[in-house]
């Protein structure tokens, strides 16, 4: 059952890691102050979009109508009208210390009436909340009708339950808080991250990696362009000047390559902004929306950074 959860999740991720609403913002409540990184897609605020609406109602993007009905089907949820919003974070490496929080409308009774049938089924009381466990390292819990979580490990979704009952420190105690205040409020997409260079370890051949501290990376919509934002800490001031070096070396190396290949797509160089604060990199860049979906469609040649394959970036 987890299996299949996920799987939806990383759907509705494909849609951007390819590139007054009425919304699920990020709760901060229900994340941990240990947490290293977070990944919030408000589902709700995705479909209100002209993106979104032009992505989802095209019949070949991913299948995705064929899966939802399918989803639907085995639990009785429908992926985009009854899933508001997907928080997923990680304590540090490994997927043991993972939490997916999903937030929506569910036929809690259904649901656990499938899982009554699993042979391997078992409840652990915590607390007020009910745990429950499954295919020997699957975890699972209602913290309320409207939220659900799942984890691989009894001691981390433990933890985040503790988070959302108040017997432990939520996010607004972490150093992540300040990323958490840049978020726009008509985001539909955040992701963060700190320690990055110690979550990466020292087996990493990618410069950037080795001297990030931390991370923020946001999707908005704005009239008819999508608006992507990336802010950066790096270690030192010079990581910094080396940093923005290599990100507009980038730039211009795909303009390069995209002219050579006579692509009629281009990168909208003047629409992409960088600056250097301190030890911190802001990188923004509009997209219209309508040539975004047409790549995402796969109707217009777009490849410009095929040829960095396997390339090191160091310093």
């Amino acid at each position: 059952m987890k299996k299949a959860v996920i799987f939806f999740v990383i759907i509705l991720l494909t849609l951007f890691l390819l590139g007054e609403l009425k919304a699920t913002p990020l709760q901060k409540s229900i994340i941990p102050a240990e947490t290293n990184w977070v990944i919030h897609f408000d589902v709700e605020k995705f479909t209100s979009t002209r993106f979104g609406d032009q992505l989802l109602n095209n019949e070949n993007i991913l299948g995705l109508r064929g899966k939802n009905a399918e989803f639907y089907d085995k639990y009785k949820i429908d992926i985009l009208k009854d899933i508001n919003g997907v928080t997923i974070y990680g304590f540090g490496k490994g997927e043991k210390n993972i939490v997916t929080c999903l937030r929506g409308n569910f036929d809690r009774e259904y649901l656990l009436g499938l899982l009554a049938v699993e042979e391997s089924h078992r409840e652990i009381q915590h607390g007020n909340f009910t745990i429950h466990k499954w295919d020997y390292h699957e975890f699972g819990a209602f913290a309320d009708d409207h939220l659900a979580l799942l984890a691989q490990d009894e001691t981390a979704i433990k933890t985040a339950l503790d988070v959302i009952a108040g017997k432990k420190a939520n996010i607004t105690a972490s150093s992540l808080m300040p990323y958490l205040n840049e978020i726009p409020s008509n985001a539909f997409f955040a992701a963060l991250a700190k320690d990055i260079s110690e979550m990466v370890g020292f087996d990493t051949k990618v410069f950037v990696f080795k001297k990030t501290e931390s991370a923020l990376y946001t999707l908005t919509e704005e009239k008819e362009n999508i608006h992507m934002k990336l802010n950066i800490t790096v270690k030192t001031l010079e990581d910094a000047k080396n940093m923005e070096s290599i990100i507009r070396g980038l730039i211009s190396l795909a303009t390069m390559q995209m002219e050579e290949a006579d692509i009629t797509v281009r990168l909208p160089q003047e629409e992409i902004k960088i600056a250097t604060e301190g030890k911190k990199i802001r990188v923004e860049m509009f997209y219209p929306v309508k040539e975004l979906v047409e790549i995402l469609l796969g109707r217009v040649k777009f490849s410009p950074f095929h040829i960095l394959t396997g390339f090191d970036l160091h310093p």
